[in-house]
């Protein structure tokens, strides 16, 4: 009969737990493997540090998992010179004690890059030979990893007197003493010695990171994604793009974005906790945030679009544009260096290069609101709040304070004046008041 298995997952420091890579914190990663295994139980052990408890209850909720996992109170620094692993056995001990006889997969958090299959490999391995103890090195030649499986009723009996105990230390003290009782000791290779590289920090930070970006973008090509140059596109381990999507060369993709089928995402593209349907071109050197662009949609080169927009189903927004908080409604257009913020625009608008909407007075933001079929002139201005009614239309160079009724042609400008040879007169006076052009 299989035996059941409980993880135990020790927590390390705190700047490498907590570092952020691609969008998550670097500890995330070895405990959804631990998870993925389908344990009876996770216990997790925090590590030493003012913030561990804090930082794993938020890690912990980020991991999605239907094993229960208990946060254990973080461990007092260590007095005994005893390994870290021993104590924290002693402190799960009574959670433990509600699965006896369990196989107790112990895994570190420096481990980011280990894979759920080599976890569920070791503990196979470890009931198949009926081991007590079974150590995994790192392979050819590699030392001890830190992961490792106990099975709790063999291996409890024994710890107590470790940390006096003379002679060999640690491990392999334990090990002795299971050996002596005529139990079984194993030792396993990594099938994939990478997978057991050490986060720590500095260099050793820098080649996991690099090693988790590479396994993230692996995973989307596999899935359709076309990735130009997918050593320069960097993207967060919770985002996904649908398949036949093109990315270009030195694309940043932060947070749960979604990217539908069939797209296009142009160099330099930088987008952030945002949604894109199908079908959608960003061109080069745009910016979004929190916004969310329907199907059919194509923005940028060099557009910016702030929290909480929205552009809907076959519209285009151009170069230099900046979009905040607005509804910009199917098929309409922005084309060129304009600034829409605190808006609803409605279907089939045209809004004509240079147009602002003057949002804030000073004190509060301000809506407008703009009907379908409108047109926006180059180089207005509408001053909020104001609404522009259905079918209107609005002369360049206007300044909108009121609003536009449905319909109607709005001029808002001063009028042209011109006063002839004014400019040769005026010359005229400097030369004889002894003034004059200087060379």
């Amino acid at each position: 009969m299989k035996r059941r298995a409980v993880v135990l997952f020790l927590g390390g420091e705190e700047r490498t737990d907590f570092s952020p890579v691609l969008g998550r914190p670097l500890g995330a990663y070895a405990l959804e493997a631990a998870c993925r295994v389908g344990p009876d139980a996770v216990l997790t052990l925090p590590g030493e540090g003012a913030v561990a408890r804090d930082g794993w209850e938020g890690i912990i909720k980020r991991v999605e998992t239907r094993t229960p996992v208990f946060l254990l109170e973080p461990a007092r620094p260590q007095v005994s010179r005893r390994p870290r692993i021993f104590d924290a056995l002693s402190t799960a001990r009574k959670v433990l004690d509600r699965y006896p006889d369990r196989d107790l997969l112990i895994v570190p958090s420096y481990l980011p890059l280990v894979r759920e299959r080599t976890l569920r490999y070791l503990l196979r391995a470890h009931a198949a030979k009926g081991s007590s103890l079974t150590f995994l090195s790192g392979g050819d030649g590699g030392g001890l990893t830190g992961l490792l499986v106990v099975r709790s009723a063999d291996v409890f009996p024994l710890l107590r007197g470790l940390a006096r105990t003379k002679g060999p230390a640690g491990f392999e003290a334990l090990a002795l003493r299971l050996t002596r009782a005529g139990k079984r000791v194993g030792f396993l290779s990594c099938p994939d010695p990478e997978e057991v590289l050490p986060s720590g920090s500095g260099p050793s930070l820098s080649r996991v990171a690099r090693l988790l970006h590479d396994r993230k973008n692996d995973s989307l090509a596999r899935r359709g994604v076309v990735f130009l140059d997918p050593a320069s596109a960097w993207i967060d381990w919770e985002a996904a793009i649908g398949p036949r999507t093109v990315v270009y060369p030195s694309v940043v993709i932060e947070g749960p974005s979604r990217i539908g089928a069939d797209g296009r995402i142009g160099p330099h593209v930088h987008i952030v906790a945002s949604t894109i349907g199908a079908r959608v071109k960003v061109l080069s050197s745009t910016v979004m945030e929190d916004t969310v662009l329907e199907d059919d949609v194509q923005v940028g080169p060099f557009s910016r679009f702030r929290p909480k927009t929205r552009v809907c189903a076959g519209s285009k927004v151009g170069n230099f544009v900046e979009m905040k908080n607005t509804l910009f409604g199917p098929r309409s257009k922005a084309q060129h260096l304009s600034y829409v913020g605190d808006s609803r625009v409605e279907e089939d608008v045209n809004i004509g290069a240079g147009t602002i909407t003057c949002n804030y007075d000073g004190f509060s933001k301000n809506p407008t609101h703009i009907g379908a079929g409108a047109f926006i002139g180059s180089g207005t201005e509408l001053v909020a709040p104001v609404t522009v009614g259905r079918g209107a239309y609005i002369a360049a160079g206007s300044t909108i304070t009121k609003d536009v009724a449905e319909g109607a042609l709005a001029i808002a400008r001063a009028r042209q004046v011109e006063k002839p040879r004014w400019v040769l007169e005026k010359i005229r006076e400097r030369k004889k008041g002894g003034g004059g052009h200087k060379p």
